[in-house]
Parts: C-alpha cells; sequence; structure tokens
C-alpha cells in the first residue's frame, strides 16, 4: 500500500467533507495568485493581467481566442470565483485544487477538463512534479499552474509575434501546444537521467567499492515516479479522438497523434531505462560478491599459510626442558636450533606459496 505523502494526507484529513469541497493540498509557490489573459486571433493580440476575476466576463468574444493563465492555486476564493464566471462544476475545482492528482481526462457538456503533470528537475537533481490543469471550451482555454516557473515561454512569444500556426488556430490547437512544451521537457529529463545511469555504470566497472546501493534506488524509484505521472497521458490523449468535431477539430488531431508517438517513445525509453538500471544493480551485486569473494580467498590463503607454522610455534612454547629421555627435544639446547626452525618454517611458507601459484590459486 502506498503510503501518503505530506501534501496527500492533508487532504486526507478532511474526510467527511462533501463532494466538491474546495480544499487546496499544495504549497504556496507565490505570494499572489496571477491572472494573464492572452485574447487573440489570426489579425489581433492583446495581453493583459487583471486583477479580479470579475473582469473575465469581458474575454469572451466568439471571434478570437482567450488564453487565460492562472498561476498560483492557495488563493481558494479566487480560483471559486473563476469557477463561478465560467460555469464550472465543483468537482472540477476540487480536482484542480487537489494537486497530487493523476493525470485525467474528463468531458463536461460545455469544455473539456484536462489534468497533466509538469516536470523539472530542481538544483539538487530531485524531481518535482507540478500539476497543470487545463479547461477547454469553445473558444476559451484556462491554465491553472502552482508556480510560474513552466515551459510556455515560446508558445507565449509566438502568440506575440504571430509565428506559426496559434493565431490562426483555435483554442484545441494551443491545448495541443502546451502540452507539447510539456512532453517535450520530458526528454531533456530523459536526457539527464540516461547521463547518470551511463556515469554510474562507469564507476561500477571502475571502482565498484565506492558506489552506494542506495545511488541505484534513488534512480530506480525517480523512473517509477516519472513512469507514473506521465503513463495515463497516453491514454488520455488516444480519450481525446473521441472529441473530434466537438472541442477537438480535425485538423488538431493529426498533431495529437504525433504527441502521442512522442509519449510512447518517451515511455518505452523509460522502461529501457528501468532494465538498465536493474542490469545495473544486477553488474553491481556481482561485482560486490565477486570483491568479497577475493577478499575470503585472500585471507583463507593466508591462513593456510601460516596453520603449520601455529603449530611448530605451539609445539615449541610448551617449554620442556630439555631432558634426556624418549620425548626429549635436544634441539633446545642446539645453539642453531633457534634459526633452524625460522628457516624451516620459511621453507614450509615458501613451499605452500608455490603449490598454490601452481594451482593457480594465487
Amino acid at each position: 500500500m502506498q503510503v501518503p505523502q505530506k501534501d496527500t494526507i492533508k487532504k486526507f484529513n478532511n474526510r467527511g467533507t462533501s463532494p466538491g469541497s474546495l480544499i487546496f493540498t499544495g504549497h504556496k509557490k507565490v505570494e499572489k495568485t496571477k491572472i494573464v489573459v492572452f485574447n487573440y486571433n489570426a489579425d489581433s493580440y492583446s495581453e493583459r493581467e487583471i486583477n479580479s476575476p470579475d473582469e473575465l466576463s469581458e474575454f469572451n468574444d466568439e471571434n478570437k481566442v482567450s488564453w487565460l493563465n492562472i498561476t498560483g492555486l492557495h488563493d481558494i476564493k479566487t480560483i471559486e470565483k473563476i469557477g463561478q464566471v465560467f460555469k464550472l462544476h465543483p468537482l472540477v475545482l476540487e480536482d484542480i485544487l487537489y494537486v497530487q492528482h493523476a493525470a485525467k481526462l474528463d468531458n463536461y457538456e460545455d469544455y473539456l477538463f484536462l489534468i497533466v503533470k509538469m516536470i523539472a528537475l530542481s538544483p539538487v537533481q530531485k524531481l518535482n512534479i507540478e500539476q497543470v490543469s487545463f479547461i477547454l471550451g469553445k473558444n476559451y482555454l484556462i491554465t491553472f499552474l502552482e508556480d510560474e516557473e513552466d515551459v510556455f515561454d515560446i508558445i507565449r512569444e509566438r502568440i506575440r509575434e504571430n509565428v506559426g500556426r496559434i493565431r490562426k488556430s483555435g483554442p484545441d490547437y494551443l491545448m495541443y501546444r502546451l502540452v507539447d512544451s510539456i512532453v517535450d521537457s520530458y526528454f531533456s529529463l530523459l536526457e539527464n537521467l540516461d547521463k547518470r545511469i551511463d556515469r554510474l555504470e562507469d564507476k561500477i566497472i571502475d571502482a565498484p567499492a565506492k558506489i552506494s546501493v542506495s545511488s541505484l534506488h534513488v534512480i530506480r524509484k525517480e523512473v517509477a515516479r516519472l513512469k507514473r505521472a506521465v503513463f495515463p497521458l497516453q491514454d488520455i490523449i488516444h480519450a481525446l479522438d473521441k472529441e473530434r468535431d466537438t472541442f477537438i477539430r480535425k485538423g488538431t488531431y493529426l498533431f495529437l497523434r504525433d504527441l502521442s508517438d512522442h509519449l510512447k517513445h518517451f515511455i518505452s525509453a523509460l522502461d529501457n531505462d528501468r532494465e538498465a538500471i536493474n542490469a545495473l544493480m544486477d553488474l553491481y551485486l556481482s561485482s560486490a560478491s565477486h570483491r568479497m569473494n577475493e577478499i575470503m580467498k585472500f585471507l583463507t590463503i593466508l591462513s593456510t599459510i601460516f596453520m603449520p607454522l601455529t603449530f611448530i610455534v605451539g609445539i615449541y612454547g610448551m617449554n620442556f626442558k630439555p631432558e634426556a629421555g624418549w620425548f626429549n627435544m635436544p634441539e633446545l639446547s642446539w645453539e642453531y636450533g633457534y634459526p633452524a626452525v625460522l628457516i624451516f618454517m620459511l621453507f614450509i611458507a615458501a613451499g605452500m606459496i608455490y603449490y598454490f601459484k601452481k594451482k593457480k590459486w594465487l
């Protein structure tokens, strides 16, 4: 059973609330909820930051496309007011504020509701997974983000400079371009992941003693998190086929099929990385086992060499007096007895080393 994370626990502590209750489960990442509206068509364009959701009713021109980008979800009253202006279902607003939600697609009468995960690397090389919610209507697109940092700058510039087909297309194409930007950012994560796996492989081969098994577990967990975040999106893109001629135009669906191919490639690459990590784990354990066997082999041979020497030293350590009789030790009184025993012990050690080398044990 998966253990709920910190923010998820905050959500679970509100059991008993009615469906559609608005509870923000994330962290406050910006000081103030920011609403920026891009209003455009093929011939004109405007960009404006508004101070109140009440002003959103002005952007309802059927001859133009409106993109409303809302940053900061901690202000529940503002999110609720936006929902009232666009007549969003309370369950939709609940899912927008529940930022641990898996990727999903819901069809409502007047709009589509889509959740996608935007993923980035933190300065300490940890995965930051942020939820991006989309509301696609007939002539508008609303995006809800937790933070101001996103991957949509190139889309904004294309709208401003009227480059490409965004200004000539509907909000469905804009949504495709935004989701495509998110998917493109996945591949930079994949490139970083591949480099880390390659470095670990080199270290395991060159110096396995310097590698911690926890390093492999960290990467394996990251691959699992990436797949959990991205895998549902593939089915969602396929599900958009059912929305053709309602919210998704035929021309846009052709691009969505290309996006689906990119996701297949990414997920396939993640599976390859997971197999590579498992192979590295086996290689690491094999290298550690081989190293341990070499150490045990050395200690065993060392003990074997010293075993007869210890036996001889033990005999002469019994301190018997050199008296006449059957069991006397005449060499104890011999002038050269001590060096003779040492030389004899040396010959025994040398003979055993020679034997081990001849058997290729050394």
